[in-house]
């Protein structure tokens, strides 16, 4: 027989000025990325509820970081974050990500539940960001 429980509340740790709580997994992949010193800057707000209902996020200064309990704690920012904003961002097709950026060859790559983004850079400042497709179809 299996039990499972919720839990326990995480204690909220406040950073930066004006103080700010981050909680939980959100907070453990903020440390992981440096905290406030680190890639994200210091947090814009409290924990918010997606308009899913079902994940959540907290703001910070240079990108967002997305939980759900099915894909864990992870950052969206800069291009990737722009292109999967674009498409709904939690509540569109991609779905929550599912893994930090990562570097492929000449690509930077990011994985969501239902596909991989993809961004490169190109000669005179020129980008392109795009997916594999849907996979979940």
């Amino acid at each position: 027989m299996l039990l499972v429980s919720a839990a326990p509340h995480a204690q909220a740790t406040p950073y930066c000025d004006p103080p700010r709580e981050v909680v939980g997994e959100i907070e453990r992949t903020y440390l992981r990325m440096g905290g406030p010193g680190g890639a994200l800057g210091c947090p814009l707000t409290d924990e918010l509820v997606n308009p899913d209902g079902f994940g959540r996020r907290t703001q910070f200064q240079h990108g967002t970081i997305y939980w759900s309990p099915r894909s864990g704690a992870f950052p969206v920012w800069g291009d990737i974050g722009a292109w999967w904003c674009g498409q709904g961002c939690e509540a569109g097709w991609p779905g929550y990500p599912t893994s930090y950026e990562y570097t492929v060859g000449d690509e930077v790559r990011q994985n969501f539940q239902c596909t991989v983004v993809r961004f490169k850079a190109g000669p005179g400042g020129v980008t392109k960001t795009w997916s594999d497709g849907n996979t979940c179809v």
